[in-house]
C-alpha cells in the first residue's frame, strides 16, 4: 500500500466548497454585483475568484458605477451629476461636502494617505486603481484654473482652461480622473500653500457657492468659468509688503515634498508634469499681456 502523502491528506480532509449554479451565468453574476456597494465590488469582490475578477474589470456595467467608465450624458439623467464618493473619503478638501458649509481650502495634510508613511507608499504605486478612477459622472472634460492677486489697488485674476485629459483630442469622452486631478493640485506653481497664500477646489454641485473677489468683473469671469467646465482651482496669493512675505507653513510644505518624493521614488513622471503646468500658466499670462496692449492701444486710437 502506498503511503498518503501530506498533500493528500490535507485534500482529503479539506471540504470542497462549489459556486452555486446560478453564479454561474455571467449576466446573473453581473445582475447581483450591480447591487453591491462600491468599495466591496472594488476591493473584496474581485478577490473570490479569477473569474470574478474578469467580469468585474470587463463588464461596461459594473466599470462604470465605479468610475472607470465614462457615462455619456445621453446615458445619465438630464443634469444629473454624480460625484465619486469613494475618492470623497481619501480626499476630503477636494470634494463638495454635502451638508457641510463650503468653507475650507487644500491642504495635502487632509488627505487620508499622508497620516503614515505605509499608506503613503501604497498610495503612489503606478497601478494604484485610484488614479485611473473618474472624479464625476458623466466625467468632467475641462479643468478651470483661476488664479487671483489681491493687493491694495484691488484683485487681478488670470483664467485658463485646460483639457481633463492629455489625449482628449483623441477621446472627447475620456474625463478628468483622479491621477490627473491630483498632478496638477501637486505641480501648480501658485499652489504654493502658505500665510498669504490658499488653494480651493469649487464645484458646480456646490451649494451655495461662496466665491468672492472686490471686482465684479471676476466674480463674473469666475462663474461664468465654473458653469463651463463644473470644476474650478481657484488660487490667491496676498500681495504684502511687510517682511517675510512667501514663508509658508512648514510642515504643509513638508507634506507635500515627502509626496513628490515618494512619486519620484516610484519611477513617477514628476519633471513633466510640473513642466506642463508652467507651460500653460506661461501662455495664459501671454494672453493676457497681449489683451492688455491690445486694450491700451484701443485707448490711444480713442484719444
Amino acid at each position: 500500500m502506498a503511503p498518503v502523502t501530506r498533500r493528500a491528506a490535507r485534500k482529503a480532509f479539506t471540504p470542497s466548497i462549489s459556486t452555486p449554479p446560478v453564479l454561474e451565468i455571467p449576466e446573473v453574476l453581473e445582475m447581483i454585483l450591480l447591487q453591491i456597494d462600491m468599495r466591496t465590488l472594488l476591493i473584496s469582490c474581485q478577490r473570490v475568484c479569477r473569474d470574478w475578477r474578469d467580469l468585474i474589470t470587463k463588464s461596461l456595467s459594473i466599470q462604470k458605477p465605479l468610475f472607470f467608465t465614462p457615462i455619456k450624458e445621453s446615458e445619465w439623467g438630464m443634469g444629473e451629476k454624480l460625484p465619486n464618493l469613494l475618492l470623497a473619503e481619501m480626499f476630503p478638501a477636494i470634494f463638495p461636502a454635502e451638508g457641510e458649509p463650503r468653507k475650507r481650502d487644500f491642504l495635502f495634510s487632509d488627505c487620508v494617505m499622508t497620516k503614515d508613511p505605509a499608506s503613503l507608499d501604497r498610495f503612489v504605486q503606478k497601478d494604484a486603481s485610484w488614479r485611473r478612477m473618474l472624479v464625476q459622472q458623466p466625467p468632467i472634460l475641462e479643468l478651470g484654473l483661476f488664479h487671483i492677486d489681491s493687493a491694495r489697488g484691488g484683485d487681478s485674476a488670470l483664467c485658463v482652461i485646460i483639457p481633463a485629459n492629455l489625449m482628449k483630442q483623441k477621446n472627447r469622452d475620456e474625463g478628468l480622473r483622479m491621477g490627473r486631478l491630483f498632478g496638477i493640485l501637486l505641480f501648480d506653481s501658485p499652489i504654493r500653500v502658505g500665510k498669504f497664500k490658499s488653494a480651493r477646489l469649487y464645484w458646480l454641485l456646490d451649494e451655495p457657492i461662496d466665491f468672492h473677489s472686490r471686482q465684479e468683473s471676476n466674480k463674473d469671469a469666475f462663474h461664468q468659468m465654473l458653469g463651463q467646465v463644473g470644476l474650478v482651482l481657484h488660487t490667491k496669493q496676498i500681495i504684502q509688503c511687510a517682511m517675510g512675505f512667501g514663508r509658508g507653513f512648514s510642515g504643509v510644505k513638508t507634506t507635500k515634498m515627502k509626496i513628490i518624493a515618494a512619486y519620484r521614488e516610484h519611477g513617477l513622471d514628476v519633471d513633466s508634469q510640473a513642466e506642463e503646468m508652467k507651460a500653460r500658466r506661461r501662455s495664459a499670462e501671454e494672453i493676457e499681456l497681449s489683451d492688455i496692449d491690445s486694450d491700451e492701444a484701443d485707448s490711444e486710437d480713442l484719444d
